[in-house]
């Protein structure tokens, strides 16, 4: 009897082992671009298992069919189902192929290390940016919230695949508290546009400062020096990108003693105080401030005019952002800025915008698209009806 219990119980005990889910490796979220800059790229995707991520390049020197690992101290990054690979070395104004090489990791540990599938992608493309490139194309997204709908009927509409930048200015997820929320009707619908071909720089809005994924924000995505404030050069133009922080003060009730941004506000101004004195800025044809929050002198007149924006302190922010970015913005000159947050459309011109440049404040229910040549910058405000609702021709001062 104890001998058929015995068997029993080893019995039972095996079957487990047995049964246990034979799912095999598969790429889940992906490819999507990062960083594009005129030698590099980072690209991002997901896997269903934990794997070691690598990039074959195909095709083009440098990086001419060969296969790119990261490391970190020494050691090939591995492990995981969230993959980056950094790109370096490349050619300026250069087009290569790539595709995502995945081998799944299915053991880790000292002198005993075992793999599973590998899993290879399809085959993108991606250019490099080029100083001597006299156009470019781009396109402003805004206040999606979450709704990957929303976003894929502008995607749709303003052939994404066909620019060569794609802007997210802010509040493109609504209180990031699981991946899922960015993973599926963000990434997704991104990729399925252009995002394996074509990168977004993604701007912070107020919203993607809320949640318990928020501080996580940069886990998936690439910004130039690890920074929510940064500068792209695109062909002819030169974009400021900045960050706008909360719309509420810090103490502010809802934030519970957890927020700093009034600090943090004052040193990003140290940096664009510095940035818009680099040869950079100077010497660029067309310079564009991106901002989710608008920074406009002027702020309580058109909040006033938005009475909803004021309830419980949300001009805060804006108001922060006039008094102490407004005398640095209208000393350095631009040629536009482009702005979001109030979900209805704007347009101010000189001397109402309080500068020497209009302000663009986008509406949630539109899209800005934009060609700059060497002497030009057409744009065009494009309703979700994907009826032209605005359009303004920018000249080279």
């Amino acid at each position: 009897m104890k001998k058929q219990i015995l068997l029993f119980t080893l019995l039972f005990s095996v079957i487990p082992c047995f049964s246990q889910s034979t799912e095999s490796l598969r790429i889940t979220h992906g490819p999507w671009l990062q960083n594009l800059t005129n030698s590099g790229v980072t690209i991002y995707w997901t896997t269903n298992l934990p794997a070691v991520p690598g990039v074959w390049m195909i095709g083009s020197k440098p990086r001419a069919d060969s296969l790119v690992r990261n490391s970190t101290d020494g050691q090939i990054n591995a492990g995981g189902t969230l993959h980056k690979v950094v790109i370096s070395g490349l050619l300026p104004g250069t087009k290569y192929s790539y595709r995502l090489n995945s081998v799944e990791l299915m053991k880790l540990r000292p002198y005993q290390i075992y793999f599973g599938d590998t899993v290879k992608s399809k085959v993108f493309n991606f250019t490099t940016q080029s100083p001597l490139k006299d156009s470019t194309r781009f396109m402003v997204v805004n206040d999606i919230h979450t709704n990957g709908a929303k976003l894929a009927g502008f995607l749709k509409s303003g052939n994404a695949a066909g620019q060569d930048l794609l802007i997210y200015n802010g509040d493109i997820v609504d209180n990031f508290e699981n991946e899922d929320q960015l993973l599926g009707p963000i990434i997704d619908t991104s990729v399925r546009y252009f995002a394996s071909n074509v990168p977004f720089a993604f701007v912070r809005g107020n919203h993607e400062t809320r949640g318990i994924m928020s501080r996580k924000l940069k886990n998936y995505l690439d910004f130039p020096d690890n920074s929510f404030f940064y500068t792209i050069d695109e062909g002819p133009v030169h974009f400021v990108i900045l960050d706008c922080g909360e719309d509420k003060p810090d103490d502010n009730r809802y934030y519970y003693g957890l927020a700093d941004f009034d600090q943090y506000r004052m040193q990003e101004l140290e940096w664009l105080k510095n940035e818009v004195n680099t040869p950079e800025y100077r010497n660029a044809r067309f310079r564009v401030i991106i901002v989710h929050m608008p920074i406009i002198p002027v702020y309580k007149i058109i909040y006033a005019r938005l009475p909803f924006l004021i309830k419980e302190n949300r001009g805060y922010g804006p108001g922060f952002l006039a008094e102490h970015f407004g005398p640095v913005l209208r000393e350095a000159g631009a040629d536009l800025m482009i702005a979001a947050h109030t979900h209805r459309h704007l347009w101010l011109s000189p001397p109402f915008s309080g500068y020497s440049f209009p302000v663009l404040i986008n509406g949630n229910t539109n899209y800005v698209k934009a060609v700059a040549t060497d002497q030009s910058l057409s744009i065009q405000v494009i309703s979700d009806q994907g009826v032209s609702v605005f359009n303004k021709d920018l000249k080279k001062k």
